[in-house]
């Protein structure tokens, strides 16, 4: 099968390409909201210092970019919410019930955004700088604060708090049983469960039991995410894996002595028993935290704000450089080289952080937590072309993932089978195997390469404008200076896809399937194609307003028209 073959093979894959259009869409405008209100505070802050009136020009000509991208942003953000309410019903319901703290947060995180975001343009004149500092600071920590909060439940997504990986790097071996989902069950389902035989198909016991109310367990993904796919189909104990795990001492006796309480349980609807376990293991969590404490949230919100920053700044350089050739007007030239200047260091910085800081941290979070996503990123297999092994880069990738060269990358061709039940001879298994498409490992390797292109024509610039003092770059870095945000963009859009994509064939890792979170009414292939159409309209409208309120007014200023 090939690798784009493969990638369609999971459930749903219509609906799936249309919500990875219509995240990347709001995610290729969510960058500028996220990082042009920091360059502007940081802009206004030397305003402040120095008084040069070219650093509250640009500050002014940031935030208003600021401002267009947000208007513009609110609208994909809006399309995205829906269609995933639409698109994915029960995995909406999921996250509303157990980790809705963060999204409900995100309601007030907007309106600060909104708040100081039209403060920061409406008042420029009328405050002194100090306070357009202020105003700036939480304009920025408004997209930050609403940043912090998706990413949160996305990491949730990837790594629920309290997952126990299926892979021993030290060892190369995967756990049969596959990672495991820490629960917390109900003392009061205990005695109906024969643990010895839950314990043989994988499930351990915390060893501190710090609850008096509930049982900590480390549960394994074939059981969690075949509970899950039960629960939202509608299934009672008596047709559920559950009867197949019950304490059989316990249900002879009730049906010799209490057959009305047994018949009761067997009616009981396993959605009941998977909301009382979730909710129980939320409390111990703390609803508040929950998502936050995912074990690769840290690396996860670095790494975003790290893109967001990088995007931004690469497309200021290029805009300015676009502009310096034809600058007539010797004020706005001297503007024009100091915005230069700023946005191309201020990338050089951001791409050096961005890769050796946050992107190393969120990989060896990824490959600890997400061991099958590392796998296929990393093109561990015989069976595809592998960009790591044909450049001898396994010992390296595993000292970086690791921390040691002789540790072990995971094998995508080992990864065992325990995206099947094995409790249940039942028909509607989910998946047929827990490996992520392999079209991460060139999605992957190919966003590494631009990266690093990227990183280079930054640091080549750097050069000019720190050690020979000069805006006047080689002819071919001129040239080609419109092309770094596109790349930029590109390494982002790739960046999110290996996130998403890898995910598969979860959800939720480890314990929803793409299948249990679907709806029942899926799109046409007509209705996909039309909303995708009104994504790219969106992002026309962006383009042309840009062109319109940016460009021009510089564009007269600058030749002297």
């Amino acid at each position: 099968m090939s690798v784009i073959g493969q990638w369609l093979s999971y459930p749903a894959s219509t609906d799936r390409v249309l919500s990875l259009i219509g995240i990347e869409v709001h995610w290729a405008i969510l960058q500028y909201v996220l990082g042009l209100p920091f360059m502007a505070f940081i802009a206004l802050l030397i305003y402040a210092r120095s008084g040069d009136e070219r650093w509250k020009r640009l500050a002014k000509t940031l935030a208003k970019g600021f401002v267009i991208v947000f208007a513009v942003g609110a609208g994909t953000g809006t399309a995205s919410e829906f269609g995933l309410v639409l698109l994915w019903p029960n995995l909406t319901e999921a996250a509303g019930r157990y980790i809705y703290f963060p999204l409900y947060m995100e309601i007030f995180a907007f309106m600060m955004e909104v708040v100081f975001i039209y403060m920061l343009f409406y008042t420029w004149n009328k405050v002194d700088p100090k306070g357009l500092a202020v105003i700036a600071f939480f304009a920025f920590l408004g997209a930050w604060f609403s940043g912090s909060m998706i990413v949160s439940v996305n990491s949730y997504m990837v790594a629920p708090t309290g997952v126990q990986p299926a892979y021993d790097p030290q060892t190369g071996q995967w756990d049969p049983a596959g990672p495991r989902i820490l629960l917390a069950v109900p003392n009061d389902y205990v005695p109906l469960l024969n643990l010895t035989l839950l314990q043989s198909a994988g499930m351990t016991v915390a060893p501190d039991q710090p609850l008096k109310d509930a049982t900590l367990v480390y549960m394994p993904a074939r059981i969690v995410q075949q509970l899950a796919r039960e629960a939202w189909a509608g299934y009672t104990v008596n047709q559920s894996i559950l009867l197949n795990v019950v304490n059989k001492t316990t249900v002879q006796y009730l049906a010799q002595n209490d057959p009305a309480t047994l018949q009761q349980i067997l009616n009981t609807p396993v959605k009941k028993i998977v909301d009382d376990i979730l909710v129980r293991t939320i409390k111990y969590v703390s609803v508040y935290t929950v998502t936050f404490k995912s074990p690769v949230y840290p690396g996860s919100i670095l790494h975003v704000l790290g893109a967001a920053l990088t995007v931004s700044s690469f497309t200021v350089m290029a805009a300015y450089a676009a502009r310096l050739p034809k600058a007539k007007n010797k004020k706005y030239r001297e503007y024009a080289e100091l915005a230069f200047k700023y946005s191309t260091l201020f990338a050089l910085i951001m791409i050096i952080i961005q890769g050796f800081v946050f992107g190393h941290l969120m990989g060896s979070e990824i490959a600890h937590y997400n061991p099958e996503k590392m796998a296929a990123m990393e093109g561990q297999t015989d069976q595809h072309f592998s960009i790591t092994k044909a450049l001898g880069l396994d010992k390296l990738m595993a000292l970086i993932a690791y921390g040691s060269s002789s540790a072990h990358l995971p094998n995508y061709d080992t990864i065992p089978d325990y995206c099947n039940c094995q409790l249940t001879s039942m028909d509607d298994q989910a998946m047929a195997e827990c490996k992520p498409p392999i079209i991460i490992h060139y999605l992957y390797y190919t966003k590494t390469g631009l990266a690093i292109l990227l990183g280079l024509y930054a640091l080549i610039a750097g050069y000019y404008l720190v050690v020979k003092k000069t805006v006047e770059l080689p002819g071919y870095m001129a040239k080609t200076a419109l092309l770094t945000p596109v790349v930029a963009q590109i390494v982002s859009f790739f960046g999110w896809a290996v996130r998403e994509i890898g995910r598969k064939p979860w959800t939720i890792y480890g314990i929803m399937t793409p299948d249990v979170a679907h709806t029942v009414n899926p799109l046409s292939t007509g209705a996909v194609a039309l909303i995708a159409l009104y994504f790219i309209a969106l992002l026309a409208v962006l383009a042309y307003a840009v062109w319109r309120f940016l460009w021009i007014p510089g564009k007269i200023e600058a030749e002297g028209v």
